[in-house]
């Protein structure tokens, strides 16, 4: 018999998971699970893989978008009403599909991901 003991989403791809008592799921899969991915400017997804630190981010859903709090406690909202009408496209693993694109704001820190994230435009601003 199978059991299940623990739970987790990840609202951001490579990002912290968070752990639930209980979840909703769609045909898509888990609600709020990996519905949010960091990318290069050209679609490319970036991963944990890559840059390790991005496993030190907490992002909390909200109502409207997502909170993310960076490790060294600054933190901003994104609101799903900032991002783009227009789908662009990118690819996981394989699997081609298309994408909302974040705010200018969001963008510029996926460009150089590093430890100095938490100092792009946007952190401390919530």
């Amino acid at each position: 018999m199978v059991t299940l003991s623990r739970l987790f989403i990840h609202p951001v791809k490579s990002m912290r998971g968070m752990g639930l008592t209980h979840a909703f799921a769609d045909i898509s899969g888990l609600a709020f699970d990996r519905l949010f991915m960091v990318t290069e400017t050209d679609g490319t997804f970036i991963t944990a893989r890559q840059f390790p630190q991005m496993v030190k981010f907490i992002p909390a859903p909200l109502h409207d978008g997502l909170h993310l709090t960076a490790p060294d406690g600054s933190s901003a909202a994104v609101r799903f009403s900032d991002f783009a009408l227009q789908a662009e496209p990118t690819e996981v693993w394989g699997n081609h599909f298309t994408a909302l694109i974040a705010p200018a704001a969001v963008n510029q820190c996926s460009a150089a991901f590093s430890s100095a994230m938490s100092s792009c435009a946007g952190w401390g601003r919530s």
